[in-house]
Order: structure tokens, then sequence, then C-alpha cells
């Protein structure tokens, strides 16, 4: 008889284990992949929707070409100032904490620079607008990296293919709305509002993860540094300025691949405008396809061999492409030559900000403030990239586009290995 009964009497309370242990996973895996990657989505798809309605937020204030370079001017003046302050929100606030405030700032703001009636008022919007990307770039991707840590497995590629994935997603869907004659707050106030109630969700769903009934022993990492190891201040000065380096040098093959290739091909190779324009599709499309690659390929080889070959396919293929621009080859070699850098781009910034986080538990210093000198130093270079491009293209042609992404390229192959050896 207890032969027969102790069967019976165990089955439903291991079916019960069973259920809640799926259950468990199934909320952390909520935590560890989709709500960091929420945030990624959520900052591609304000960022990709603005992009599209620039002409129309522009003509509706009267803004010259030059009053809007200003304005621009502001919102990255902004970015710069977030990510310089966003180490601080981060250590009072939580990584996540500062995340969700950023994120759902971000969403406020983006439909005031959509309703914004005059100059004056669209620049302070925009300066703000900028200040929030710049904290949340920085919570967010410290938030990634922490997770990242927590699971054992590498998430970044993931995370910043799902940002660009939701950038190109947001700008054909802002395209579609602008073709429809769709008012742009409107526009703006509906991806604001999708964009809101996602983090509201997630937010609900990750405090009840860990503070609900079902998980009441789960208690959330703390947002501060972890112990230093003894390890030397003096490795600590050399690595950082070889990061900062690395990252100012991305920027310039990132922001020309996708503000310039497109005048590159129309003026340098007499390309259509609408043959022109396939040129930062193509950048983006190989960023995305390198990034959703990128995890698996650095659990096979490791980052350091990643860093090499990416600046060595950046550099090969610039040179080619200025080569192509000097004899005059072909504009479908052009093309080439610009997605095949944007798949050796692709695997950059995601790299960089795992190797600052790596030095952040290393050396115990704050995750946010390794991560601030990346997102800081990545927005100087791309407020100081059309300032070099610029007079360079108008002296000696717009093959200096190429050179300029090459001459980045180069300097990314000397320093990213090293800041993620």
């Amino acid at each position: 008889m207890r032969g027969r009964t102790f069967p019976d009497r165990r089955t439903p309370t291991s079916a019960r284990a069973g259920r809640d242990r799926r259950r468990i996973r199934r909320s952390r895996m909520l935590t560890d992949w989709v709500t960091p990657a929420s945030a990624f989505a959520v900052n591609g798809a304000l960022y990709g929707s603005l992009l599209t309605r620039y002409p129309e937020i522009a003509g509706r204030v009267s803004a010259s070409e030059t009053e809007f370079g200003v304005v621009l001017f502001a919102s990255a003046l902004g970015g710069l100032l977030g990510s310089l302050v966003a180490p601080a929100l981060v250590r009072s606030g939580g990584e996540l904490g500062a995340t969700l405030a950023a994120g759902l700032g971000y969403t406020v703001f983006a439909v005031s620079v959509a309703w914004a009636p005059e100059l004056l008022i669209l620049g302070a919007a925009m300066l703000v607008l900028g200040l929030l990307d710049g904290v949340h770039d920085v919570a967010m991707n410290t938030y990634a990296v922490r997770t990242q840590q927590r699971v054992g497995t590498a998430l970044m590629g993931r995370m910043h293919a799902t940002w660009s994935l939701s950038l190109a997603g947001a700008g054909l869907l802002g395209a579609g709305a602008a073709g429809l004659g769709v008012p742009v707050v409107v526009h703006i106030a509906l991806v604001a509002a999708v964009a809101l109630l996602v983090q509201l969700v997630l937010a609900l769903r990750r405090r009840r993860y860990l503070f609900g009934s079902g998980h009441a022993a789960v208690k959330p990492e703390p947002a501060g540094p972890r112990p230093p190891r003894p390890i030397g201040a003096v490795r600590l000065r050399h690595v950082l300025p070889v990061l900062g380096l690395a990252a100012l040098a991305a920027s310039y093959v990132e922001s020309p691949g996708q503000e310039w290739t497109a005048l590159l091909l129309n003026r340098g190779f007499q390309a259509d405008p609408g043959v022109a324009a396939i040129a930062p599709v193509l950048f983006g499309v190989g960023l995305v396809a390198s990034r959703l690659s990128l995890d698996g390929i650095l659990r096979r080889v490791g980052a350091r061999t990643v860093a090499a070959v990416s600046g060595v396919v950046m550099a090969l293929s610039m040179c080619a492409g200025l080569l192509v621009a000097a004899v005059g080859g072909p504009l479908w070699w052009a093309l080439a030559a610009v997605a095949v850098a944007g798949l050796g781009a692709g695997p950059v910034f995601p790299l960089l900000f795992a190797a600052a986080d790596y030095l952040s538990v290393q050396h115990g210093l704050p995750a946010a403030w390794t991560a601030s000198i990346v997102s800081a130093l990545s927005r100087i270079g791309a407020i100081s990239a059309p300032v070099v491009v610029g007079p360079l293209t108008e002296t000696f042609g717009m093959a200096m586009v190429f050179a300029v992404m090459a001459a980045g390229g180069c300097v990314v192959l000397l320093a990213l290995p090293r800041a993620v050896r």
C-alpha cells in the first residue's frame, strides 16, 4: 500500500514544482532579455520616427538650413551632457531605474519636439531630448552589460541589433506616415504612446518578479560597483584612453557611413538620388547583420579576434572604395564597399560597452562611469565628424568620405583589440 500511495502523493507536488521552475525561468527570461532589449527598441523607434519627420518639423517653425543645423547641434550637445551626468543618475536610481526614467522622459519630449510651434521652443525641446537620450544610452547599455554578466552569455550584439532594427522599422513607418500625410504630432504621439506602454508594462512585470509573493526571496542586484580587484591603476590609465580613442574613431566610420554616403554617390559617382539613397541603407543592413551574429561569434573566437577582424574589414573596404573613386570605377563597387564597411562597423560599439563594463568590474569603478566615457566620446565624434568631412570633401572631392572612414577604421584596428584584451 505504501509503495502505491507514495508516488501518488509526490506526483502532484513534483508537477507543481516543475511548473514553478518553468514560471521562474520565464520571469528570468523577461528580466534577462526582454527588459533591456525593450529599452534599445524604444530608443531606436523614437529616434527613427523623428528622423523621418525632420523636414516637416523644420518647415512648421520656418527654420532655415542654418537655423535647423543649430537646433540639431543643440540636440547633440544635450546628448553629450546627458552622457556625462548619467553616472550620477544611475548611482542614485539604479541601472534599471535610470533606464526607465530616461525612457519615459524621452517619450514625453519626443512629442514636445513634434509639437513645438516656434524655433526657440523647438531648440529647447531638442536640447532636453538630447539630454535624455544621452542618459538613456548610458543607462540602457549599463543595464544590458550587467544582465550579460548575470546570465553568463553574450547579449550586447543582439541588444544593438534590436536598436538598429527598431530604427529601420520606425524609419519605414515614418516614411509611410509622411507619404500618407499623417500629421507629425499624431504620428510621434502614437509611437510615444506605444513606447510608454511597453516601458510601463515591463516596469510592472519587473517589480512583480522582484517583490511578488511568488518570488519574495529574489532580490535585485546592487547597482553599485563590485569590490575592486588587485589590478594596478597604471594599467587602467593606459586602457581607458585606448577605449576612448576607439569610441571616437568608430564614430568617424559610423557617422559618415549613415550621413554622407548617399551624397558621396550622388555627387562623386553621379548616381541618381534613388540609387544614391541605397548607400546608407546598405550600411545599416551591414550593421544589423553583423550585430545579429555577433554574440555567437564571440563565444567561438573571442572579443579580441572579432575586434581585429572588424578593424581590418572597415579599413580595407574603405581603402577599396577610395581606390574605386580614384580610378572612376563602377558605382556598384562603391556600394559593395559601403555595405562591407557596415558589416565591419557593427561589432564595434557592442564590444566597446562590454569592454567598459569589464574594466569597471576589474577596477571597482561604477559601471555607468565607464559606459559614460564610451557614450560621450562617441557623441563627440558624431558632432565633430561633419565638421571634418565637410571641408575635406569641398577641398579634395567627395572621395574624402572614404578616406575619413578608412582612417577611422585604421585607428579602430589599432585601439579596439587593446581595449577588449
